[in-house]
């Protein structure tokens, strides 16, 4: 039996909020990576995949637990993997090459240096673009110099954090095949591939295992092999297929068919989502005669597909929408909602919000307060006490957006303190 190039035991990260609160990350990652692998990091939007990264490649150390390189517990920032991050991270005063020979990590001689920038130059396709600034090349040329400072320190594992995302769909197409065909060559020295995606099609094309990621706390719900053979062609009935097994297997743990029950007086965390976001998701509704799948949702508002998740799910939590068998659907009050002016908006949405629990519980703790406020501090304590595994700051931006556009609240971010506007006391 082959040693795992990669095992984590039993992996937990918590992160220390304000008011002495902890954040839990991840809780109880067990994960084992043979070598030869490519590996898909999939989840919702806070599900820790990036963390979860970070943690693999030794930039992040974990709270608890142990992870281990090719049988040996690792305890620093582990040289032998690379990253490629989302935003091309490059240094603008910096030409291409000398971008590309910082991920030269050891000190050798200027000739063989210029010779590994040479290699990793014509193997991604950067030759004539040497000496240029990164301003003067495209998203696409940008994502090609960071893959190749990544592959210049001949790492035996390329983790990537949605590593395509920010580009068009067919240089995003193009830079995976390449990615692919240096791994399976092997010129690269590469043994294994991590990559970071929301973005279901991709994982299915490009990996062999799909660890699926759940929230609130950040854990493995699933761990899917993917037995499709190479090259993989993404319109065939079996590709598809297995598409819609992960997308089903992703969304069951998010948005259960399940019945639902009234319990008013049980407090639950709101999806971090602005209003604006509610807003533009009804619209984009509006415009597909009232109903769409999610996957489709995810594109049409050009956001990844656990952001697309927690603005369906803060939609139906203020009755706008219902979300059966993982489509989105309006309801009468959300077409209403709607089609109303500014002012009718504010009073459908103040009602609603009201009959959110925890709306509700701040909306009386303030009610209830000396002086008719509170403090930043003590709403993100009572949220941190009430949801120690949700982030407390994020759940009190999403607290403070909905109900200030409900003109329910007024919040002094000098001072930050919080009372209830006037009419509403």
């Amino acid at each position: 039996m082959n040693t795992p190039i990669v095992e984590l035991k039993n992996v937990s990260v918590k992160f220390k909020m304000s008011g002495g609160n902890y954040y839990v990350g991840l809780e109880s990652i067990n994960l084992s990576v043979d070598p030869g692998e490519v590996v898909a990091i999939l989840g919702p939007s806070g599900a820790g995949k990036s963390t979860l990264l970070r943690v693999i490649t030794g930039l992040l150390k974990p709270s608890s637990g142990e992870i281990y390189y090719k049988g040996k517990l690792q305890t620093t920032v582990n040289d032998k993997m690379a990253m490629v991050f989302q935003n091309f991270a490059l240094f603008p005063w910096k030409t291409v090459s000398e971008n590309i020979a910082l991920g030269i990590k050891e000190d050798i001689d200027p000739a063989e240096r210029q010779k590994l920038i040479a290699h990793v130059i014509d193997m991604i396709g950067l030759e004539g673009f040497e000496d240029v600034y990164p301003r003067e090349i495209s998203g696409g040329m940008k994502q090609r110099v960071g893959f190749a400072r990544a592959l210049v320190s001949k790492p035996e594992v390329l983790c990537m954090d949605e590593p395509f995302s920010a580009l068009d769909a067919l240089t995003a197409e193009n830079l995976r095949e390449e990615i692919l065909d240096i791994w399976s060559k092997g010129n690269a020295g590469l043994s294994n591939i991590i990559i970071v995606t929301h973005n279901i099609n991709e994982a299915v094309y490009m990996s062999d295992d799909i660890v699926i990621l759940t929230s609130n706390p950040g854990s493995i719900k699933a761990i899917y092999h993917n037995s499709l053979p190479f090259p993989r062609d993404q319109k065939s009935s079996l590709f598809l297929k297995t598409v819609d097994t992960i997308y089903n297997v992703l969304t069951a743990n998010i948005m259960p068919d399940l019945p639902k029950i009234e319990e008013k007086e049980k407090l639950a965390p709101i999806p971090h989502a602005s209003v604006s976001e509610i807003i533009g998701l009804l619209e984009v509704l509006d415009d597909n005669k009232g109903e769409l799948d999610l996957f489709d949702l995810a594109d049409e508002i050009k956001r990844d597909f656990g952001t697309t998740i927690s603005i369906a799910l803060a939609a139906e939590m203020l009755g706008f929408v219902e979300t059966p068998s993982h489509n989105v659907i309006f309801t009468k009050l959300g077409k209403k909602f709607l089609d109303a002016d500014v002012n009718e908006r504010k009073l459908i949405f103040k009602d609603q919000i009201l009959k959110i629990p925890l709306i509700k519980a701040i909306f009386d703790m303030i009610v209830n307060s000396e002086g008719g406020t509170i403090t930043r501090e003590e709403c993100e304590e009572f949220l941190g006490g009430k949801f120690p595994n949700e982030n407390s700051e994020g759940l009190f931006e999403t607290v403070i957006n909905l109900s200030m556009y409900a003109e329910l609240i007024d919040y002094d971010s000098r001072d930050e303190e919080i009372s209830l506007i006037s009419e509403n006391v």
